[in-house]
């Protein structure tokens, strides 16, 4: 909004919520020389980037399913609404368990590792839940199929979302790949 409180006067101010949050004023010094285009611009880019600024938690939306999620091969993601305590374990297509660990994962943490695939093939995944249940499930099981040890990974979801299983486990390239049953 703008607002001319003298012809030599220029204030500028910003709206929001029925409070003037910010303003900046221009005071004409040359006697009769007005404002040019520039300065205003400059000062309502300035107000604006003032009241915005520390804002961004405020704005940011829920997790995005891409964010902060460096993946490797076997990758275990708590988007239940509890922390969740349990072990996993892969056994490979040769019948050798390749992987075994347990975790404790608070809500939205996750744990990634590597070094598990040793060649294509089906995958035994095996998840079992320590002391507590989603759902009234606390294990799952799936074999997978691994074409492509260097894109694919296996993630194990666990989630309160009901139009999905509470233990997800499934094969993906990106984050979204797994993440997309919890959102």
């Amino acid at each position: 909004m703008w607002r001319v409180a003298r012809p030599e006067t220029l204030r500028v101010s910003l709206y929001i919520d029925g409070n003037y949050d910010a303003f900046m004023t221009f005071r004409n010094h040359t006697n009769g020389v007005s404002t040019t285009r520039r300065q205003v611009l400059a000062v309502s880019g300035t107000v604006l980037l003032t009241s915005v600024a520390g804002c961004n938690t405020v704005l940011k939306p829920v997790r995005d399913a891409t964010s902060d999620v460096a993946l490797e091969e076997v990758n275990v993601f708590n988007m239940a609404d509890r922390q969740i305590k349990g072990s996993i374990e892969v056994v490979d297509p040769a019948g050798d368990t390749t992987f075994e660990k347990t975790f404790d994962l608070e809500h939205e943490q996750d744990q990634n590792s590597g070094g598990v695939f040793g060649a294509t093939g089906e995958y035994a995944v095996s998840v079992e839940l320590t002391n507590t249940a989603i759902e009234e499930n606390s294990q799952a099981s799936k074999t997978v199929a691994i074409d492509d040890t260097d894109e694919e990974r296996i993630g194990v979801v666990f989630n309160t979302n009901e139009e999905y299983e509470p233990i997800v486990i499934r094969v993906g390239t990106t984050p979204k790949d797994f993440l997309e049953v919890a959102n």
